[in-house]
């Protein structure tokens, strides 16, 4: 039981080095073409390369994500010529030295990613290898029924706001009408209204978990428990759609990651799956594009001519432009003000601290006051409103992102980027050998798209939030596997076959 062969990642590591090589000396040398299309043009043709072989052959479940987050999130906007534009003036008044430095990390995401894969995979192969399953083991016959009770658990959990706060299905439904605007104008709109308070807001906070009910529903529906999972199927919809269509781009990439690994990447759809993606991939652009142009006032200011008019101006995928923002932030605010997080702590933090607080998250504050406070954000936003847009304010209006490694260094230090890329290691090394081991089991690519929709929350900026969503789903599957090993064992042990080897090599002995 081994990942596929590394001779592509090779190739992919080495096509991510050239073209932040090229992006680099395009900034040096003023040169767009060579900082925006010279490497959207490599990222995207290891991307297709990657998401054939993937979708075809179905291999390298690894090389098809970290190509593909490669390029949608730090290539695909600059080298974009309807966007083009748009990021070369974006970044002329940045200092040379942190453009220089964020073109150069953003095109390179692909190699991190794929290098901090085989590292952990080689470093961590015997762990890895305890936490995925044969697929004989996690058979639809033998795990169904546990499946299903962690479905009904997480069904009820997913329930309880929806039934308190959004009656129902109201609050979903017009979380999706009227996107945004709910948080802000929630009694009026009748979205969520919560009694106020840390506690009801952390159990609205629940109807995230609706994306790992998602998930575990699409492995239910080839389960014999199919005409419930049709029944059912309506709230379930309706629960995800009101959190992953209420305005948020990075939730369209969670569902859509998903949905690829579990139903693209089954031996059962063939050859049909390029059928499937003349649909799905300009379903998703056109969902990204009304996600991004009516997210501040909702759909009722739907227009289809404003939406065929940016069709093109895909948003949400600005990494560069965000690293680039981040380096300066962490030069000029943390470097230069001796402001950097203590190295050593920031060690600790990034690879202990980090789980833990992603872990509390669904715990109030009000039960556990002790949850740390981080206020890296706020001063970043802080000072991208004062410096970058150039307004004098002392409130947090937007939420801008400082890029994955912007914000690394102003929350852990100089080794907060090298913690966070282990932690990416581990989830695509996981996916990776699960989908490697088992492309044919349900149960493995329904575990992989759970790890995989995280790296694609994750990709463009690492927070805690969006670990959030995975988190039961991770739970139900990590526990399964542990049942099916020790059941495993323990047939093993008593077995006549193991009996009998046992007795073979006692009489073998002097």
């Amino acid at each position: 039981m081994k990942p596929p062969a590394i001779s592509y990642h090779i190739f992919y590591i080495i096509g991510s080095f050239a073209a932040a090589i090229i992006a680099l000396i395009g900034i040096l040398y003023n040169s767009p073409l060579l900082y925006t299309t010279a490497p959207g043009l490599i990222g995207g043709l290891m991307a297709a390369i990657a998401a054939l072989r993937f979708c075809i052959h179905k291999t390298d479940l690894a090389g098809f994500v970290a190509t593909l987050c490669g390029f949608v999130f730090y290539q695909a906007f600059q080298a974009n010529p309807v966007t083009q534009q748009e990021f070369v003036g974006s970044i002329q008044s940045i200092p040379i030295q942190d453009q220089a430095v964020g073109i150069f990390l953003a095109n390179l995401t692909t190699a991190m990613l794929l290098i901090s894969c085989r590292i952990v995979s080689n470093a961590m192969h015997h762990k890895i290898h305890r936490w995925v399953p044969d697929p004989a083991w996690v058979s639809r016959e033998k795990i169904d029924h546990k499946i299903m009770v962690g479905f009904w658990i997480l069904f009820t959990v997913v329930a309880i706001p929806n039934v308190l706060f959004g009656k129902v299905v109201v609050g979903s439904i017009d979380s999706i009408i009227y996107q945004r605007t709910v948080a802000a104008d929630g009694e009026s709109l009748g979205g969520f209204s919560t009694w106020g308070g840390a506690l009801g807001v952390s159990i609205v906070n629940m109807t995230i978990w609706s994306t790992s009910l998602s998930v575990i529903w699409m492995y239910l529906l080839g389960s014999r428990y199919r005409s419930l999972m049709l029944i059912l199927s309506p709230l379930v919809v309706i629960w995800t759609a009101g959190v992953g269509l209420h305005g948020s781009r990075t939730y369209l990439a969670i569902m859509g990651a998903a949905i690829v690994v579990y139903f693209m990447g089954s031996s059962k759809s063939g050859n049909k799956v390029l059928i499937y993606a003349l649909w799905i991939v300009p379903a998703l652009l056109v969902l990204q594009q009304i996600t991004t142009l009516f997210r501040s006032t909702g759909l009722q200011s739907f227009d289809w001519q404003e939406v065929s008019t940016h069709m093109f101006e895909i948003r949400g995928n600005e990494g560069a432009s965000s690293e680039i923002d981040g380096i300066q932030y962490a030069r000029t605010e943390l470097v230069e003000k001796h402001q950097l997080p203590n190295p050593v702590l920031g060690l600790w933090g990034g690879l202990v601290g980090r789980p833990v607080e992603s872990l509390l998250l669904p715990v109030p504050r009000s039960l556990f006051p002790w949850k740390s406070v981080d206020n890296t954000a706020t001063a970043y936003n802080l000072w991208f409103e004062n410096v970058r847009l150039g307004v004098s304010t002392d409130e947090v209006f937007l939420g801008a992102s400082p890029g994955l490694i912007g914000r690394e260094l102003a929350k852990y230090g100089l080794f907060g980027p090298l913690t966070l890329f282990f932690w990416f290691g581990v989830a695509l090394a996981m996916a990776d050998w699960l989908y490697a081991t088992g492309a044919a089991s349900d149960f493995h690519r329904a575990y992989a798209a759970l790890l995989i929709a995280f790296i694609a929350a994750e990709s463009r900026d690492f927070v805690p939030l969006w670990l959030m969503p995975f988190i039961p789903g991770i739970v139900i599957f990590a526990w399964i596997t542990r049942q099916a090993r020790k059941s495993h064992l323990a047939g093993w042990k008593n077995s006549p076959r193991r009996e009998a080897r046992s007795n073979q090599l006692s009489a073998s002995l002097p």
